[in-house]
């Protein structure tokens, strides 16, 4: 394998196995080489067991020469690093759990190994998954890829950054306000937040309970279909489904989507057009604010879940300042804001199932901006960068990231399609012909140093 071979789909990886031309054990090790060269830089990881790797890569390839493969056998997978992982280290990106490592696994990880799959490396993520930079005062900073002065989104980011950096075809995230899509759209890679409640969060540290959700992301569709196959029990997609309609929504854009943002959205419509799909203007007049909602709740649940787990406010000085300032100002929202925030979200609700009467699929950007600098004195504000990811945490429905384009500075941009509940296949179907029919775009791979 060389290089450009650390970026085969896990697909492809399987056909490869099959066929005898690739082993499991050589493709652990050529990807922990290449972990071993660029992550100074990137600082996508947090802990490796190599040894586990490798030895769990040697029993898939006697597997696959026994004619017994399962369906992720021999596939390398970087889970988030709030996510239980046995015998393997878990700080859930803060200082005070550095060296922590549970005794048994997720249960997202469990199904995952169980199906064969390589547990390889955990990705960074924000402190507690409390932020949307993946910057961190104990671990430092997680770098883009495509450009190391910025940053990779949060908090899912090292998982972003592992995928487009070529360490692994596979990944774990969870999003509560955006965690996947955000890190997806800033790194250039594919990312599903599912159906609220349609991945086992069990053995994933919580920080808003009704809002968290687990989801596999990958550089492809196609693979962020095979690891969703494993991840999830769903029901299938009723037969004889009409047609795709895509909708687009202006009441949706509550802050003004970039000039980047609004041309990658208007080229996935005309990929859209040219693949015959019809794209349908939409309105949703009256909806509640989105930015206001998804914050309030976040708050109130953020600052119960810590307190409950006994961290706040007894170890108030261990936390980062960001989130630290997050929990201070938490603990100043009453009651009656938490009661209209789920008001306003029971509204939303029913406001985007009355569009879904009209169309199948939603399509809106990801950020209004691009990733900001690390470190920088006066980065986006949050309300830029989550609003458009606000409505689909609010109500649970399922969102489709895709690279959509590249800004002027190289930078690649998402969008996001969203569907009512339990259409994720839907979702994946309509990702995989975007894909296909901007396969140039797709082809595009950074070149981190190192």
């Amino acid at each position: 394998m060389d290089a450009e071979s650390c970026y085969l789909p896990a697909t492809s990886l399987l056909e490869c196995y099959g066929h005898g031309e690739l082993s499991p054990v050589a493709v652990v090790d050529v990807l922990t080489d290449r972990i071993d060269r660029l992550d100074g830089t990137l600082n996508a990881l947090r802990a490796r067991d190599l040894e586990r790797a490798r030895r769990d890569a040697a029993a898939s390839a006697r597997r696959w020469r026994e004619r017994r493969p399962r369906a992720l056998e021999g596939l390398p997978v970087v889970v988030k690093d709030l996510v239980d992982t046995a015998g393997l280290a878990t700080a859930y990106g803060s200082g005070m759990f550095a060296g922590h490592t549970p005794d048994r696994d997720a249960a997202a990880v469990e199904r995952l190994r169980a199906e064969g799959a390589i547990v390889l490396a955990k990705g960074a993520t924000h402190e507690f998954g409390w932020g949307i930079t993946t910057e961190s005062a104990t671990f430092g900073p997680t770098r883009n890829p495509w450009n190391p002065d910025r940053v990779v989104g949060g908090s899912s980011g090292g998982s972003a950054a592992a995928l487009a950096a070529g360490y692994a075809p596979l990944a774990i995230g969870s999003d509560t306000a955006g965690s996947i899509r955000i890190p997806a759209a800033f790194c250039g890679v594919a990312g599903l937040k599912p159906t609220y409640g349609a991945i086992d969060t069990t053995g994933t540290i919580a920080l808003a309970p009704s809002l968290d959700h687990l989801g596999p992301m990958a550089r492809t569709v196609a693979d962020l279909r095979l690891l969703w196959r494993v991840l999830a029990d769903q029901p299938p997609e009723p037969a004889g489904r009409r047609d795709l309609t895509v909708g687009i929504c202006p009441d949706l854009d509550q802050v003004r989507p970039g000039p980047v943002a609004e041309s990658a959205r208007d080229a996935v419509v005309s990929v859209l057009d040219g693949l015959g799909v019809k794209t349908k203007l939409v309105r949703a007049p009256g909806l509640p604010p989105v930015y206001p909602t998804l914050a309030t709740t976040l708050l109130v649940e953020g600052h119960r879940t810590h307190t409950e787990l006994g961290l706040w406010p007894r170890r108030a000085g261990e936390y980062g300042a960001d989130v630290r300032a997050r929990l201070e100002l938490a603990g100043t929202v009453g009651l009656a804001d938490y009661v209209e925030a789920q008001r306003a979200r029971t509204l939303l609700r029913s406001a985007l199932a009355r569009l879904f009467g009209d169309v199948d699929v939603l399509l809106s950007p990801i950020s209004a901006v691009g990733p900001p600098l690390i470190g920088a004195a006066d980065p986006a504000p949050r309300e830029q960068v989550i609003t458009f990811t606000a409505p689909q945490s609010l109500t649970g429905l399922p969102a489709l990231a895709v690279r959509a384009g590249f800004d002027d500075a190289g930078l690649p941009v998402g969008v996001q399609l969203t569907a009512p509940p339990w259409r994720e296949p839907r979702l994946l179907e309509l990702g995989e012909l975007v894909e296909r029919a901007s396969w140039e775009i797709q082809l595009r791979r950074p070149q981190p140093a190192g």
